[in-house]
């Protein structure tokens, strides 16, 4: 009689322990199965050299910000740029926020080559403003109105020319041949690192097209490459596991 009920016992706690391991695999498995997110690392995008003077933040005393928080530009140091009409974009505290964006060329002193009122977060060059030159370099500076959205903020714009813009006219005029002209035409944009107009692209196509995942994962993997926009790549890769 003993010798039974031990032999139940041994029973009992063999499929105790097959269902405890079970349940124990089952948590790691649902756990394995969340995506795990992958940064990609795209270099070029910012033509700064490395030896460079870190930028300066503007509008700090003693270490500190004053106001909402500095005001962060979303684009390279010094970025490159196809289109002759960029859009600009920048972080904003304040939705409503009015900001003075300015145009200029290194050497030009106080004359600026377009200004305008913006209120919002990003601005897009006038097509009747003056004309934005192939070859040349600009700094794009934005400077709220309002000290308590912070202090001025710029960054280098390179309009690509001579024979860089001769391959990329080449290359955008193969991709209008391709099945989706628009999608690879923001293709040619990421991979001859135009930040301007790979951004521009993909969020043009993520506005027509809010169902395709794969437009919101090259956006992301554009964001990704900058410190100031990763918190963009990582809304945008949010989206594509919904």
């Amino acid at each position: 009689m003993t010798r039974i009920i031990a032999k139940k016992m041994i029973g009992l706690a063999a499929a105790v322990g097959m269902l405890t391991v079970g349940s124990a695999w089952a948590q790691t498995s649902g756990a394995a199965a969340k995506p795990v997110r992958v940064r990609a690392k795209l270099d070029g995008f910012d033509l700064t050299p490395k030896n460079a003077a870190p930028v300066r933040r503007p509008n700090q005393i003693g270490g500190v910000s004053r106001g909402l928080g500095t005001l962060v530009l979303y684009a390279p140091t010094m970025g490159k740029s196809y289109t002759l009409t960029p859009t600009f974009s920048w972080r904003s505290d304040d939705p409503k926020g009015e900001y003075t964006l300015r145009i200029s060329q290194p050497g030009m002193g106080a004359d600026a080559v377009y200004e305008a009122k913006v209120v919002g977060d990003h601005f897009t060059y006038p097509a009747d403003a003056p004309a934005l030159k192939a070859g040349e370099t600009y700094v794009w500076t934005v400077q709220p109105t309002v000290d308590m959205l912070g202090g001025p903020a710029s960054a280098s714009l390179v309009i690509v020319g001579g024979s860089e813009r001769e391959a990329i006219d080449a290359a955008l005029a193969k991709a209008q041949a391709a099945s989706d002209p628009a999608a690879a035409a923001a293709k040619v944009y990421t991979d001859m690192r135009l930040w301007f107009d790979a951004v521009a692209a993909y969020s043009n196509l993520i506005e027509r097209f809010p169902a395709r995942s794969e437009f919101y994962q090259a956006r992301a993997d554009l964001y990704d490459q900058l410190p100031a926009t990763s918190a963009l790549a990582d809304a945008d890769a949010a989206k594509i596991h919904k």
